[in-house]
């Protein structure tokens, strides 16, 4: 497995610290080679500082991470969660904060029961203009030679009148094409994208969250083939047929996986078992405070509190141990 990765999430300065010990010290010994490091509205953005949260990453914080990363040997790499995940509940993140215009349904109720977050309308016109502003000072202030997307969990998608006569396949797809066109055909470098809207949850046996069932799927055969497919999937499983299926559609493959020893297992055995060249490796993902994390790994004490964070840890290290053996 060539690219043995882990994604962390940095909320701004406060964690910049611990994410350049990760790149410069932590990740090598681990044998991790790359990290996706998701920044999303913290970084200070001189093109539209409203899109900033409090206390975010200065480009010459970037500056030095990229730098960190390159001598030790990692590939760093920045990302910005698209379309969903725009918000956590009732609370918007700093772009629709700024820009409520963008917002694909703010006549729902981000209280009720059931609303994960919001998500930006991919059909906006302004909408793109400014978040390659957002993707271009990442990518020149981190050095990067790749972009991830996100573009996980988008459950509110076609609802504006700007999207409601559009498929959901095809409203997913121009987002998707239009991120490809800015990154790959403009900034030439490589895109990855979590997959799991473009997974049949009827025919692939995930649920909701790994899957999609409001009919994003049928974008998998309406976007281009050289994007990263970063597969997660975190359920106990008897098989993850995701993972042939993107090879078999032409895509490169780089699964990932969480805190559960047994699918972590079992998903590096598919990975290793389904492997054509398209198989990239095995990426970790956390979903945790990155200080406690860097910590965790270092075998130093973490919160107490944090009841989840030993699992993740642990699954961070299995994950790598299995992807180099």
């Amino acid at each position: 497995m060539d690219r043995i990765g882990i994604h962390v999430m940095v909320n701004g300065r406060p964690d910049v610290a611990a994410l350049e010990r990760l790149v410069g010290e932590i990740a090598p010994s681990l044998g991790f080679n790359w990290v996706i490091a998701e920044i999303n509205g913290h970084f200070r953005y001189s093109s539209h500082p409203e899109a900033a949260e409090a206390d975010p990453i200065e480009a010459e914080d970037a500056g030095r991470l990229a730098k960190t990363a390159r001598d030790s040997g990692v590939s760093l790499v920045p990302m910005y969660n698209c379309l969903g995940h725009q918000s956590w509940r009732e609370k918007p993140g700093a772009l629709l904060r700024a820009h409520p215009e963008f917002n694909e349904a703010p006549d729902l109720d981000a209280t009720a029961e059931g609303f994960y977050c919001a998500s930006w309308c991919p059909s906006h016109p302004d909408v793109n203009p400014l978040v390659f502003d957002l993707f271009d000072e990442l990518i020149d202030a981190f050095e990067a030679s790749a972009f991830h997307v996100g573009m996980d969990e988008v459950f509110i998608i076609g609802h504006c009148p700007r999207c409601r006569d559009t498929s959901n396949a095809d409203l997913f797809a121009k987002a998707v094409n239009d991120y490809h066109g800015h990154l790959v055909g403009g900034r030439g470098v490589e895109m990855m994208v979590w997959g799991d809207r473009l997974l049949d949850a009827r025919s692939m046996g995930y649920g909701l969250w790994e899957s999609s069932e409001n009919d994003t799927h049928p974008a998998v055969d309406r976007v281009p083939t050289d994007i990263v497919m970063c597969d997660w999937h975190y359920e106990n499983m008897d098989d993850f047929p995701s993972v042939s299926f993107f090879q078999e559609k032409g895509f490169r493959v780089w699964p990932a996986g969480w805190n559960k020893e047994k699918s972590i297992r079992k998903l590096v055995e598919v990975a290793r078992r389904d492997a054509t060249p398209k198989m990239l490796g095995y990426m970790a993902t956390t979903w945790a405070d990155l200080n406690g994390i860097v910590a965790g790994l270092a075998g130093e004490s973490t919160d107490p509190k944090s009841e989840r964070l030993p699992g993740i840890i642990a699954g961070v290290q299995l994950g790598a141990k299995l992807a180099q053996g």
